[in-house]
């Protein structure tokens, strides 16, 4: 079958709720021979199963039930691709932390530098992205994918493999990854998902500290640089100090805080508490700062921090 069939599949789910709410209960558990679980992974296993083209044995012999084990098993398989199609599936990595949290159907590029688009994905809603109980055509950015996939049963025998090596004009979340450990190691760096060129300029001076190579490209070497260097005792996290400024960029668990804070007071939509100030966090503050009759700059500062009830 064709690939365009798996969308209209997937189509014809759009709306589908679990019953009763909150259950993890649906048609697409009965049919996976799991209800109850976390169904994400079950609705794109369904969805290729009813439009003629089963994934085969990956967990079960239905397909997959986990964000992760499809990931290492598409990973491991070279069915990994840079460059998605129609039908294709797609991973997630919300925190940026290596581990796979959602899954979903790709549909199409909104834009031409291809950093945005549309996938069908089921268990997710616009207040929960990953347990959100419906199945929804989703807008989600790119750089808060881990993967794509593009099965053989497609009949894609030669997938654009992903690249080992992390460098300019990559997006995603193992971009992310590498940007969180060259902050905590006290880099100024934004932390974005996209490698640009300030991006590169921190990495090639990580390397020219470590005496390697200043090339600007992350190897698998580099990432294990990266993670000895990020996992010592002597880095700190960000901690609140007296008159201390957190703004865009800025991770750690003060930034967790101040996001924990804002889904307090009332954020829409609420912020995926992970510890990074990104864009998000950004229009969450000024919304409350701006409430608050604050200086609406963004910029958690003492004030901010007294108005959310947080001590500094």
């Amino acid at each position: 079958m064709s690939r365009q069939t798996i969308i209209i599949t997937a189509k014809g789910e759009d709306g589908t709720k679990e019953s009763p709410a909150n259950s993890n209960k649906t048609k697409y558990g009965v049919w996976y021979g799991l209800n109850g679980e976390k169904w994400c992974a079950i609705f794109v296993s369904w969805v290729y199963d009813h439009a003629g083209s089963p994934l085969g044995f990956i967990e079960t012999a239905k397909g997959y039930q986990s964000c992760q084990g499809g990931y290492n098993h598409w990973k491991t398989t070279g069915q990994l691709t840079n460059d998605p199609q129609i039908g294709d599936i797609v991973l997630y990595d919300w925190n940026g932390d290596g581990h796979c949290d959602h899954t979903g159907i790709f549909d199409v590029w909104t834009d031409a530098g291809k950093t945005s688009f549309f996938a069908w994905e089921g268990n997710t809603s616009v207040s929960n992205d990953s347990d959100g109980g419906i199945v929804m055509r989703r807008q989600r950015k790119r750089n808060l994918v881990r993967a794509f996939a593009s099965p053989a049963v497609l009949g894609n025998t030669s997938p654009t493999v992903t690249d080992n090596n992390i460098k300019i004009g990559d997006i995603g979340t193992e971009v992310t990854s590498i940007q969180k450990m060259l902050h905590d190691l006290n880099y100024t760096i934004t932390v974005d998902g996209e490698f640009g060129n300030k991006t590169e300029l921190v990495v090639k001076q990580f390397q020219t500290d470590n005496q390697i190579p200043a090339t600007g490209i992350v190897t698998p070497e580099v990432v294990g640089l990266l993670e000895e260097k990020s996992s010592e005792p002597n880095v700190a996290d960000k901690k609140f100090i007296s008159g201390s400024y957190l703004r865009k960029g800025d991770s750690g668990s003060a930034v967790l805080a101040l996001q924990k804070a804002l889904n307090t007071e009332g954020a829409i939509p609420q912020l995926t508490a992970d510890g990074v100030f990104g864009s998000d966090t950004v229009a969450a503050l000024k919304m409350f700062q701006k409430a608050k009759s604050l200086d609406v700059d963004g910029i958690a500062g003492p004030k901010t921090f007294a108005a959310l009830g947080i001590s500094v």
